[in-house]
């Protein structure tokens, strides 16, 4: 099948390069698109092609389209990212997920310049949008880049609000999740912040960032936060406490039990603690 991408490509032929792709897994989408930038050479040529494919119908083009705008945004940065401000709202969600995928490796590549235009992708109507940022959020962090934590903290902070569920699902448990994990202490102390919060979209998320593996490492710090969402009347947020505690439990044992023990005596918190001991 590879020697049919090539041979597709090597003629220059979209329809035979689709016909090849009917099938394929997404390592052969990214063979095809390091193929395709291997034999493109000419300026231009390489965002020309990349347009083309983003118009098919067939999605494999458009999973094509969206590897190869991180290549084609080294020569034309701003059609690019127009690019793929329409794959990562794409109708198959195959081709959204590579999109996603692309804006987070164009990030962590490209970090002041694309983050000035993701920061416009976090108004959008769509909520794939929105989910997108999400993404590259996780797929820019880095532990060795400490300079990119506040810009990335203050990108998704006013998503924390959103109620769509292709966004929360993301956020919470997921991309604070991430900075969580590369810049502890600085995402801990937005955590204490936004555990001020009154909306309990917010607080949800606060919670949800505990059940990653990353809170393992700050378990006696977020269960100080953790007891304080306790005390919130809202099922919303205890239920998102009592998933935090008992994934926390898990990984931590000889904190966590201890203190739904002391929650099992206190009738404020004792249905979290019960729910929570449920799963441990």
């Amino acid at each position: 099948m590879r020697a049919e991408i090539d041979r597709a490509i090597a003629a220059g032929e979209v329809e035979g390069l689709v016909r090849a792709l009917a099938g394929e897994r997404s390592s052969g989408i990214r063979f095809a698109a390091r193929r395709v930038v291997e034999t493109t050479s000419q300026d231009g040529a390489l965002l020309q092609r990349t347009a083309e494919l983003a118009q098919r119908p067939e999605a494999p083009a458009r999973q094509l389209a969206s590897i190869l705008c991180v290549h084609a945004h080294a020569d034309a940065p701003g059609p690019a990212l127009d690019l793929l401000s329409r794959l990562v709202d794409d109708g198959e969600a195959s081709v959204r997920d590579m999109a996603a995928e692309s804006a987070g490796r164009l990030l962590e590549a490209e970090f002041v310049h694309v983050l000035a235009r993701i920061e416009r992708w976090r108004d959008d109507p769509s909520p794939s949008v929105r989910h997108a940022v999400l993404v590259a959020v996780t797929g820019a962090a880095r532990r060795e880049r400490p300079e990119r934590a506040e810009p990335l903290l203050r990108l998704i902070a006013p998503l924390l609000t959103d109620r769509d569920p292709l966004v929360r699902r993301a956020l919470g448990p997921s991309a604070v999740a991430a900075l969580l994990q590369h810049y502890p202490s600085l995402a801990f102390e937005h955590l204490v912040q936004w555990s001020t919060s009154n909306d309990e979209q917010v607080l949800w998320n606060v919670a949800m960032a505990f059940t990653s593996p990353a809170a393992a490492d700050v378990a006696k710090k977020a269960l100080i936060v953790l007891r304080k969402l306790s005390l919130d009347e809202r099922r919303y947020v205890w239920r998102a406490v009592a998933t935090a505690m008992w994934k926390l439990g898990r990984k931590r044992p000889d904190v966590v039990r201890p203190e739904l023990a002391r929650w099992l005596e206190d009738e404020e918190r004792v249905d979290i603690a019960r729910a929570a001991l449920t799963y441990l």
